[in-house]
This record gives C-alpha cells, sequence and structure tokens, in this order.
C-alpha cells in the first residue's frame, strides 16, 4: 500500500472538483479506483465503478459549475464542501462529501445533497433564527 500526504489527498479532491467545474467528466477517471462506489444517502442511490459515475454526470441535465468551500483532511478520509450552480436557472445547493482515497485514487464517496432556499418566514419573524 503507497502512503499519501495529506495535502496530496486534498489536491486530489480538489482536482475532482476542478474537473467537474469544467464538465471534464472522462478526465476524472484518472482521480477515481475502478472499482470505486459512490452514495447519495438523499436519493438511496450507489453508482458502482467509476464508468457510472461518469456516464451519470455526462447524461445530467443541464450544465452546472462548482465552488469550492472548504476541504479538510484526516488521513485518507477527506470532507469536502462545495456549491453546485448553474448559470442557467436560480437553482443551487451544497454538497457535501466524504472521500475515502486509496493508493492517491478515490475510492469512495458518499455525499450529502442541500438545496439553497430561503429560511421559513416563521423562523425569522418568531425571532428564532436571523439571515446572514
Amino acid at each position: 500500500e503507497v502512503r499519501v500526504s495529506t495535502e496530496k489527498h486534498a489536491a486530489v479532491v480538489r482536482k475532482f472538483w476542478q474537473m467537474f467545474d469544467e464538465a471534464r467528466f472522462d478526465d476524472v477517471a484518472e482521480l477515481l479506483h475502478p472499482d470505486c462506489n459512490i452514495y447519495w444517502p438523499n436519493t438511496h442511490e450507489r453508482f458502482r465503478g467509476r464508468q457510472k459515475l461518469i456516464d451519470m454526470n455526462k447524461r445530467y441535465p443541464g450544465r452546472w459549475y462548482i465552488d469550492v468551500i472548504d476541504v479538510i483532511v484526516r488521513g485518507d478520509l477527506v470532507v469536502s464542501v462545495v456549491r453546485v450552480y448553474s448559470k442557467e436557472d436560480k437553482q443551487s445547493f451544497y454538497a457535501t462529501s466524504f472521500f475515502k482515497l486509496k493508493n492517491g485514487l478515490i475510492k469512495e464517496i458518499t455525499e450529502y445533497w442541500g438545496e439553497i432556499t430561503e429560511a421559513p418566514a416563521w423562523r425569522i419573524t418568531e425571532g428564532l433564527s436571523e439571515k446572514y
């Protein structure tokens, strides 16, 4: 097993998101272990193998862009928070992703998605939260 520095792990995840931002989905294959698994708990989906993830993103409707907000590394685990948005419509999301790396390649991703939206008015008017 190859030991890879935490800086290199962070660089792999940042490069992954850069390729997604540029819609270079085929190029992402170089960062993914051939037998990787990607989990989306929000929709109870698993994508088995790197090609399934690549094909799904190539077919996904619309053109999406990525802003990396944060990348945190703990050993072979990298956590990222990104904003995913479209320039064509107002829809945007946050994705919090847990990457497990092995020998410098992404072996597993578990990704949680949340829509960026307005807070419910009742929480603001009742003074329970405030906008930032």
